[in-house]
């Protein structure tokens, strides 16, 4: 298996990262609340700003492509700062099954051990290897929205699932 590098995306990225964003909006447009006919209006200074942002994205690189992608974004205010989100998590279909998504995963939770205590994410009804993949990294269900998303005509429902990072007595 050729190794895998898990860094936090620059600026400098911004066109892989729209590349790969917009790909992800195309190919699996019922895992994301963006869609693909907003975000491909945007220039690559759109996603460069993006990178800068509050947002940390960690890229995979695996053969020195940008194989996956996931977000973590830590809640404001002080009733919410003790908990953050895995956002816009994405693996291209050529790099799943070869450890790409935990290594994205591990590294999301690795680094929001530094500031949060909680972590949340939201994965649509259905998408089973999604599904696992949380599970085996220690996330929980805790409840479901139903029509979360709609897209031509069809709803989506999406599993709320969370990741307490304290061990408690």
């Amino acid at each position: 298996m050729p190794s895998i590098e898990i860094r936090r995306l620059a600026p400098a990225d911004a066109g892989l990262y729209r590349d790969i964003r917009l790909e992800a909006l195309r190919l699996s447009p019922e895992a994301f609340g963006s869609a693909y006919e907003t975000e491909s209006a945007h220039p690559v200074e759109w996603f460069a700003h993006r990178l800068e942002g509050d947002a940390v994205i960690l890229g995979a690189f695996r053969r020195g492509e940008l194989a996956g992608i996931v977000g973590f974004v830590a809640a404001e205010g002080p009733k919410r700062q003790h908990k953050g989100a895995l956002v816009g998590m994405y693996v291209r279909r050529e790099a799943r099954r070869a450890g790409v998504g935990r290594l994205l995963v591990d590294a999301a939770l690795e680094l929001a051990a530094q500031s949060v205590e909680l972590v949340q994410l939201v994965v649509v009804k259905g998408n089973e290897p999604a599904c696992q993949l949380y599970q085996n990294a220690g996330f929980v269900e805790y409840g479901l929205e139903r029509h979360a998303l709609k897209i031509d005509g069809r709803y989506y429902d999406d599993i709320l699932m969370a990741r307490d990072l304290v061990a408690r007595a």
